[in-house]
């Protein structure tokens, strides 16, 4: 195992074939495709989110962290993939860079034309899934390509297109680990469910490869964590969603004794934790 840890093919199979990548999980969620209707209700909210005070402030704090490695965005060139409805390209437009995004889902995408006039900002934008994207029309095209928590980079043969379309860096964010809820947490020994191990992490086979085909980078892992409020109602109707995330069966008797545990436990609102490990890595093409 020692020899295979310094493998390439071996970490590229291990993402390929593994079933509870962020992808798969959002697949089994129904948001895997751009153009299911839970995807587009999800647009909706993330875009909602994505301009709030705490979404904006989120932003900054991830411009600052590579702005602080590459001097300046000014008039630099900047491929966001995934762009969704601007929530890095508007804040990469209005630090003087020059912005093109890519965006596949046709209702993010009037979003993000609608975000760029309502913040008096210019963005190139190109209407098409990253997989279908020119690889020989773009190569090393962009001093930066940026793709935050994008689906698109799902697996190392889409990674390296990314860093192939990139002359100075590349920055890839995704999850590190699986994403924590402590109300789930509460309802695993009442429905009989032993405790989660790690089971996997695209951030994990992203640094390894990294790693083993020579790559210079800095990363960081950080673990966010927010607390709401939520009714049991609302519980109720998340615990589906929930029970996928944390890879649990969703059968009929486990949500019912959920529901019947949380009605029975709770009057009004729950207090609920919930987040994960999240990895960001910035690739340094030009050392």
């Amino acid at each position: 195992m020692e020899k295979n840890l310094f493998k390439h093919q071996v970490w590229k199979s291990a993402w390929d074939n593994d079933p509870n990548t962020s992808l798969r999980i959002m697949q089994r969620l129904g948001q895997g495709n751009y153009q299911t209707e839970e995807f587009k209700k999800w647009a909706i909210s993330y875009d909602k989110n994505s301009f709030s005070h705490e979404g904006r402030h989120r932003s900054n704090r991830i411009l600052t962290w590579i702005e602080d490695q590459i001097v300046s965005f000014k008039d630099l060139s900047v491929l966001d993939i995934g762009a969704a409805s601007g929530v890095f390209s508007i804040p990469f437009a209005e630090k003087g860079a020059n912005v093109t995004a890519i965006e596949p889902s046709p209702e993010l995408t009037m979003m993000l034309e609608k975000n760029s006039m309502n913040y008096s900002v210019h963005v190139n934008i190109i209407q098409k899934p990253f997989e279908e994207i020119s690889t020989d029309k773009h190569n090393q095209s962009y001093d930066l390509v940026f793709a935050s928590m994008c689906p698109a980079m799902k697996d190392w043969e889409m990674v390296e297109k990314a860093l192939s379309f990139a002359k100075k860096f590349c920055y890839i964010s995704m999850m590190a680990g699986p994403k924590e809820n402590d109300l789930m947490d509460e309802l695993l020994p009442i429905i009989d469910i032993e405790p989660r191990e790690i089971g996997s992490s695209d951030m994990a086979y992203l640094l390894q490869l990294l790693y083993v085909n020579g790559y210079s980078y800095q990363t960081i892992i950080e673990k966010q964590m927010k607390t709401i409020k939520i009714d049991i109602d609302s519980a109720v109707d998340n615990l589906t969603e929930w029970f996928i995330e944390y890879g649990i069966p969703v059968e009929e008797k486990l949500l019912k004794k959920s529901e019947e545990y949380l009605r029975e436990t709770y009057e009004d609102e729950i207090s609920l934790k919930m987040g994960g490990r999240f990895g960001k890595v910035l690739v340094h093409l030009d050392d």
